[in-house]
Protein backbone atom coordinates (compact mmCIF):
# COMPACT_ATOMS: atom_id res chain seq x y z
CA UNK A 1 0.00 0.00 0.00
CA UNK A 2 1.44 3.58 -0.96
CA UNK A 3 1.77 5.90 1.62
CA UNK A 4 2.33 9.76 1.72
CA UNK A 5 0.93 11.96 -0.54
CA UNK A 6 3.96 13.33 -1.62
CA UNK A 7 5.85 11.67 -4.28
CA UNK A 8 9.58 11.94 -6.23
CA UNK A 9 8.78 11.07 -10.04
CA UNK A 10 11.29 9.12 -11.44
CA UNK A 11 9.43 8.55 -14.72
CA UNK A 12 6.07 8.33 -16.62
CA UNK A 13 5.63 5.46 -19.40
CA UNK A 14 2.87 4.87 -21.46
CA UNK A 15 4.50 0.84 -21.65
CA UNK A 16 4.15 -0.84 -18.21
CA UNK A 17 7.22 -2.82 -19.22
CA UNK A 18 9.12 0.74 -19.52
CA UNK A 19 8.24 1.38 -15.99
CA UNK A 20 8.99 -1.91 -14.25
CA UNK A 21 12.06 -1.87 -15.67
CA UNK A 22 12.67 1.80 -14.16
CA UNK A 23 11.93 0.17 -11.24
CA UNK A 24 14.42 -2.65 -11.20
CA UNK A 25 17.45 0.32 -12.45
CA UNK A 26 16.76 2.09 -9.29
CA UNK A 27 16.47 -0.70 -7.22
CA UNK A 28 19.68 -1.41 -8.74
CA UNK A 29 21.04 2.24 -7.55
CA UNK A 30 19.75 1.46 -3.84
CA UNK A 31 16.49 3.05 -3.72
CA UNK A 32 12.58 1.41 -3.02
CA UNK A 33 10.88 2.56 -5.75
CA UNK A 34 7.05 2.10 -6.40
CA UNK A 35 4.45 2.28 -9.44
CA UNK A 36 2.32 4.40 -8.06
CA UNK A 37 -0.29 4.21 -10.92
CA UNK A 38 -1.62 5.16 -14.31
CA UNK A 39 -2.33 8.96 -14.63
CA UNK A 40 -5.26 10.75 -16.29
CA UNK A 41 -2.71 10.16 -19.34
CA UNK A 42 -2.48 6.32 -19.31
CA UNK A 43 1.43 6.84 -18.14
CA UNK A 44 2.19 4.59 -15.61
CA UNK A 45 4.63 6.49 -13.00
CA UNK A 46 7.25 5.24 -10.90
CA UNK A 47 8.15 7.44 -8.28
CA UNK A 48 11.40 7.18 -6.01
CA UNK A 49 9.95 7.69 -2.60
CA UNK A 50 6.85 8.88 -0.86
CA UNK A 51 6.97 11.38 1.71
CA UNK A 52 3.98 12.25 4.29
CA UNK A 53 5.41 16.01 4.44
CA UNK A 54 6.34 18.44 1.77
CA UNK A 55 9.39 19.69 3.11
CA UNK A 56 10.55 16.14 3.58
CA UNK A 57 9.69 15.78 -0.06
CA UNK A 58 11.43 19.08 -1.25
CA UNK A 59 14.78 17.71 0.82
CA UNK A 60 14.95 14.49 -0.92
CA UNK A 61 13.91 15.99 -4.60
CA UNK A 62 16.54 18.36 -4.05
CA UNK A 63 19.16 15.42 -3.22
CA UNK A 64 17.89 13.19 -5.85
CA UNK A 65 18.08 16.07 -8.58
CA UNK A 66 21.74 16.68 -7.43
CA UNK A 67 23.18 13.71 -7.91
CA UNK A 68 20.78 11.25 -9.75
CA UNK A 69 18.00 12.69 -12.30
CA UNK A 70 17.49 16.59 -13.06
CA UNK A 71 14.23 16.17 -14.21
CA UNK A 72 12.34 14.19 -11.09
CA UNK A 73 9.92 16.31 -10.52
CA UNK A 74 7.42 16.30 -7.10
CA UNK A 75 3.39 15.06 -7.43
CA UNK A 76 1.15 15.75 -4.59
CA UNK A 77 -1.62 12.91 -4.72
CA UNK A 78 -3.27 11.17 -1.79
CA UNK A 79 -4.25 7.46 -2.34
CA UNK A 80 -6.97 5.36 -1.07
Amino acid sequence: KQTGKYHIIAGAFRIEENADKKIQQLREKGFTPTLIGVNKYGLHQVAYASYNTRQEAKVALNQIREDHNINAWLLYKIFD
